[in-house]
């Protein structure tokens, strides 16, 4: 009923395949939204287990799901909320070998490596393949969101990023909050559905949207981020 939504666009959701790397904190608020937004064809990969600690902030699962994997427990919740839609779920990692195979097919990738080293394969990946993809992050009281289209040579993961495209791990886990996630989450899940419901040109591309989520002390702001024209990643595909 919503004109910016209307049923033609529903139709393109109800076709549209997303592929949502990681189901963690951030990827919680994520799916619930496209779940219940209606993308039709959604693919999980993620390979972690549900531990206590998670409960904070990761609202896709509960205290029975501890010890599970992720990606079971996930499509289980979300085919409950919406058993009208194809949820996928794959319990592996992202890795170069099987990145082919597990992102192929897909209009749309919502990057979550569980490390730099991860990160950089699907930015790398998505470049190389002329696929969009959305990054939504949350740490501490703060998050942020932007997305990459290759096809408008925009700034890529590594122009946001450039001392990570060359580090492998994590500097350690951080703590964070289920207000930052849930917003990071929702913005995430905005620009998906963005892409899909023809607003691409609405869509957060060469800056970053940051908040701050502790009592909402700071106004939504914009960092922006030209495409370095300079940078090792895309500059082999642009």
């Amino acid at each position: 009923v919503m004109p910016e939504w209307g049923t033609e666009r529903q139709k393109k959701i109800s076709n549209a395949k997303v592929a949502v790397i990681g189901a963690g904190g951030v990827k919680s608020t994520l799916l619930l939204a496209l779940v219940a937004g209606g993308i039709g064809n959604i693919r999980i990969i993620e390979f972690d287990k549900v531990e206590l600690s998670n409960l904070n902030r990761q609202i896709l699962y509960k205290t029975d799901d501890i010890g599970k994997f992720k990606s079971i427990s996930a499509k289980k919740t979300l085919s409950s909320l919406n058993p009208e839609i194809k949820i996928e779920s794959i319990n592996e990692k992202l890795l170069i070998g099987n990145i082919d195979n597990l992102l192929s097919g897909f209009d749309l990738i919502v990057e979550g490596g569980e490390s730099p080293s991860g990160r950089n394969l699907v930015n790398d990946w998505c470049l190389k393949n002329s696929k969009p993809f959305v990054h939504a992050s949350a740490q501490y009281s703060y998050g942020y969101v932007f997305s990459v289209i290759p096809k408008k040579k925009t700034s890529c993961f590594a122009c946001f990023f450039p001392n990570d495209h060359t580090r492998e791990k994590h500097t350690g886990p951080v703590p964070v909050n289920v207000l930052s996630t849930s917003i990071a989450g929702s913005l995430g899940a905005t620009e998906v559905f963005k892409w899909f419901l023809g607003y691409k040109d609405n869509m957060i591309i060469n800056k970053k949207l940051c908040f701050s989520s502790l009592l909402m002390s700071e106004q939504f702001s914009y960092i922006m981020q030209p495409r370095n024209k300079n940078c090792p990643i895309c500059k082999k595909y642009y």
